[in-house]
């Protein structure tokens, strides 16, 4: 059930002039356009402060940037040595309810020049569908919950309506002259980034394909588990709160929560009690499978199967990279995944002192149907689906990308790159 804002709250429409805020664009080597919307009802003192108040203390508190600047600004690896501090900005008072708020007074302007048309380079079908499966999962979502956009404050109420108003427009047959025009019109364009260019990284989804087993052998050794102990209440990935469905009972702390990776990997706490959903045969596979929250396996018969985020321990995500980084035993260079199997495949007795030191944990459920599921909760849709670091853009924020893709040949060497751009 998707959660309905209470639209008799807000005043009259003289003065209540819907605005659909932020279409916001972050520029990387890419653009990027996200858009939340809220209304302008009137203030809610309940909280104390207004939003715009709450923003202003937050601009004070401005996030914390690591002092390993590259050595070139054309540095390859400028996005690995450039890292928020993890401690997340937390406003003082209680977020006001989203048909409650303040207008944002501080967005009456846009900060500029947006495009004259937005050009789609997808069919629209993917792109509602992308949508309506965000708006499924908001419904676990408190829309009070103040979120981190950029250098702005939203919550989560806007960020669902911004996807309620934006879905609406797709169903009007619009040109794309008429549907750019309306965008400009109803929502108001932000930019998100950091330095002059507004300059942010973002990322695809990538999900391994590895081979299992469905009992354990010599060869396949290493267990991906199920969640230890029954729950109706779900789970979205990055939080580790459980949402109650109404009508549930359930309890909302199990045990097995405060189990480290050390614990169930190295010491075999969940071993033996049935928990076991597939084998491995590399220890290092489990733990990207883990990174990336979701996969597929290839068993032995020649079959496959995804196995999807079913819940994670209360642990705090530890960086593999960053530490072997700092440890010096890698360079920034080999922070990829891809570098790291290539040290443990040459040092293989530092893989569980680096594995250990990420503490969180996550569990998994065979799912034959349906694709796998983003930080937000959302199911996610090829082309359609970014990840993007959650300190600087929330999840389920809807964007405009502009991007350079590889147009291969039948050798799938590259021959040239294409401009593109799209909504994700």
């Amino acid at each position: 059930m998707l959660i309905n804002f209470d639209q008799t709250q807000r005043l009259p429409s003289e003065q209540t002039k819907s605005i659909n805020i932020f279409l916001i664009t972050v520029f990387v080597a890419p653009l990027i356009f996200t858009s939340c919307s809220i209304f302008k009802p009137k203030p809610d003192n309940s909280s104390g402060r207004s939003i715009e108040q709450i923003y202003k203390s937050q601009r004070a508190k401005k996030p914390h940037l690591s002092k390993q600047w590259p050595s070139s600004k054309n540095s390859t690896f400028w996005y690995r040595e450039k890292r928020i501090d993890p401690k997340a900005v937390i406003p003082e008072s209680k977020s006001p309810k989203p048909h409650s708020n303040q207008a944002h007074s501080f967005l009456s302007k846009n900060y500029f020049k947006t495009p004259k048309v937005f050009i789609d380079d997808l069919d629209l079908a993917s792109l509602r569908q992308v949508i309506l499966n965000q708006l499924k999962t908001m419904q676990f979502t408190d829309p009070t919950k103040i979120e981190r956009l950029g250098d702005l404050m939203v919550t989560n109420g806007w960020l669902k309506e911004t996807l309620t108003s934006f879905l609406s427009l797709t169903n009007e047959n619009l040109s794309p002259i008429e549907f750019s025009q309306r965008l400009r019109e109803e929502f108001i364009i932000h930019r998100v980034g950091k330095g002059i260019r507004k300059q942010v990284l973002f990322t695809g989804y990538y999900a391994p394909m590895v081979q299992a087993s469905r009992v354990r052998t010599k060869k396949y050794r290493y267990p991906i588990y199920k969640i230890p102990e029954s729950s109706t209440r779900p789970q979205l990935i990055g939080q580790s709160k459980r949402y109650k469905i109404q009508g549930s009972s359930a309890p909302n702390s199990e045990a097995w929560r405060n189990y480290t990776r050390k614990q169930i990997d190295g010491d075999g706490i969940l071993k033996d009690r049935g928990l076991e959903i597939a084998w491995l045969k590399d220890d290092v596979d489990r733990f990207f499978l883990h990174i990336q929250g979701s996969g597929q396996l290839l068993f032995l018969d020649g079959t496959s199967v995804g196995a999807h985020f079913a819940g994670v321990n209360n642990y705090k995500f530890g960086g593999l990279g960053k530490r072997m980084i700092k440890d010096g035993v890698i360079d920034i260079a080999q922070g990829s995944m891809q570098g790291i199997k290539k040290y443990f495949r040459e040092y293989p007795e530092d893989i569980e002192k680096y594995l250990f030191h990420n503490k969180r944990y996550i569990f998994f459920k065979l799912a034959n149907e349906g694709n796998p599921r983003g930080s937000g909760g959302g199911e996610l849709l090829g082309g359609r689906s970014i990840a993007t670091d959650k300190k600087v853009y929330p999840a389920g924020g809807l964007a405009f990308v502009k991007l350079r893709k590889p147009i291969l040949d039948d050798k799938n060497e590259i021959i040239k790159w294409e401009n593109f751009s799209r909504f994700v």
